[in-house]
């Protein structure tokens, strides 16, 4: 287990870094555009980038998490025909995509309509519908990569697409923005290029991978035909959608609630822009390696289920919700103690970002948690469970936009997050451990990560409490080094003599 669980460890670091580096420049990047355009245009950037991202959904079917689990099934049976499964996986992500791609293509009017009119829309969902196929091609050989566990095969392909579409969109908000393109096309182009460079390395590495397990000896594989591959494949797909679905709306419906609330579609723009590209990608980059974590958790839990390793799940369960518990009752205590001072940072012309990330600190540890315990159901293989659960959290996140954002303006889209975070994971947590037999220790996952927190907070505190910065942004950066610092020594000293306690405890048995 020791070795098993060193493996994860290395994997998820891989991705954690390059996630890290990949969103902060993100971040970063965001941050640009709200100086060089105004709040409020980065709102109308992010409500594009939504609409996009529900076409690229719809086409793509979720089949990176699909093929990533059926690989690792495959593998962790025996048979270990992988090519019969990737045919099966590359034939169904190549179908959807180009159905869907040849319906945008021929709506893109129709879509325009509804998405605000703007005839410049029309040409932008179009230059998107061309993505979509080279876009599920690569998320289905990444599938394959992560559910073989050869993770730098996704993270150097998660760079080129990176650099690919922010280096075009730069370059176009730089150079071409002044000059009559618009926007729409701006992005819409950046996506096509992104995702058509990254496919085509995708596809390089792969041809290279079926030369190699092409001539090996197969088995019978565990996913026989097509009826059987879409009775699995289906309810994964279904899950995918009504997430896209039921988030799309709810992102449609906040600005459209906001402007009700303000009277201004100014002020209700650019709080929506600081929000979705500011507030919630702060809140989210420290929580890249749970997202990674996640991603190898799939495969993980998928494999030893069908090998039938029910102990080796239970105990990776343990300790991955003993780890998630602590590192996100931390980074809550991180936005209580210096959320303001990052978002004066990030944004010091409008203090609504700092004050927003303060005040979300006591929903945080619930919205990491999900991250982890979607990974660990969908290698349950419970997805209908998800699907359930997701349609439950987004109903009453929408409810509460469409009540409390009409009462209370901006308060209210904080509002929603906390009741649909709160319940939906508090079902999930439930869930996994009813399923697995787990019994939920409080003093493990509550008690101790409280403790843990609140002492790095107030050594960290104290540390930097006497030092006379010469800036705000240096200030924030000493403390938060201090703080992660204090909370990496603390939490292994802990682990260390947690382990030093049971050796003994095991030895006193042992000689009874």
């Amino acid at each position: 287990m020791k070795i098993f669980m060193n493996r994860i460890a290395k994997d998820t670091a891989r991705l954690t870094i390059v996630s890290f580096i990949l969103q902060g420049l993100g971040l970063f990047l965001n941050i640009l555009v709200s100086n060089k355009l105004g709040t409020a245009s980065v709102g109308v950037m992010t409500l594009i980038f939504s609409l996009f991202s529900f076409i690229m959904v719809l086409a793509n079917g979720n089949i990176f998490i699909s093929t990533s689990r059926f690989v690792s099934e495959e593998l962790g049976s025996g048979s270990k025909n992988v090519k019969h499964i990737m045919s099966l996986s590359l034939g169904f992500a190549l179908v959807l995509s180009s159905v869907f791609s040849i319906a945008s293509f021929g709506l893109a009017r129709v879509i325009t309509e509804y998405a605000g009119g703007d005839p410049r829309l029309a040409l932008s969902v179009k230059i998107i519908a061309l993505s979509l196929p080279p876009a599920a091609v690569g998320s289905c050989i990444r599938g394959y990569f992560n559910g073989n566990r050869n993770v730098t095969v996704p993270c150097v392909g998660d760079i080129i697409e990176f650099a690919a579409k922010w280096l075009s969109l730069m370059f176009g908000t730089v150079f071409l923005l002044d000059r009559g393109l618009s926007i729409y096309i701006m992005i819409a182009s950046s996506i096509l290029i992104g995702e058509a460079v990254s496919c085509v390395y995708y596809v390089v590495k792969y041809l290279d991978e079926y030369s190699r397990f092409s001539v090996l000896p197969e088995g019978a594989p565990r996913i026989k035909k097509v009826p059987a591959y879409l009775k699995l494949s289906l309810p994964i797909v279904a899950s995918g959608y009504v997430q896209m679905i039921m988030s799309s709306l709810n992102e449609a419906l906040v600005p459209i609630a906001l402007v009700n609330y303000n009277s201004s579609t100014e002020r209700a723009m650019s709080e929506y822009g600081m929000f979705e590209a500011m507030i919630i990608p702060t809140v989210f980059y420290p929580a890249v390696i749970l997202t990674s974590l996640s991603n190898i958790l799939i495969p993980e839990i998928a494999g030893a289920s069908s090998a039938g390793n029910t102990e080796r799940v239970k105990s990776l369960i343990k300790k991955i919700f003993e780890r998630s518990f602590c590192y996100s009752f931390f980074i809550s205590g991180m936005l209580l103690t210096a959320g303001k001072n990052i978002g004066t940072v990030i944004c010091p012309s409008d203090s609504l970002v700092g004050e927003t990330l303060v005040k979300m600190f006591p929903v945080v540890p619930f919205i990491y948690l999900e991250i982890v315990l979607e990974g660990i159901i969908k290698g349950l293989g419970k997805q209908n469970f998800s699907t359930l659960n997701s349609l439950c959290e987004y109903i009453i996140r929408i409810l509460c936009v469409i009540i409390f954002v009409k009462l209370f303006g901006f308060t209210g889209v904080l509002i929603s997050y906390y009741a649909s975070n709160i319940y939906s994971n508090i079902v999930r947590i439930a869930f996994v451990c009813k399923t697995t037999g787990i019994p939920f220790d409080i003093g493990a996952y509550i008690v101790k990560p409280f403790i843990l927190c609140f002492f790095c907070c107030q050594i960290a505190l104290a540390a930097t409490r006497f030092i006379a910065f010469s800036s705000l942004l240096l200030e924030t950066i000493i403390y938060l080094c201090t703080a992660a610092i204090i909370f990496v020594i603390a939490y292994e000293l802990e682990k260390k003599l947690f382990s030093q306690k049971a050796s003994a405890v095991n030895e006193a048995i042992t000689e009874l």
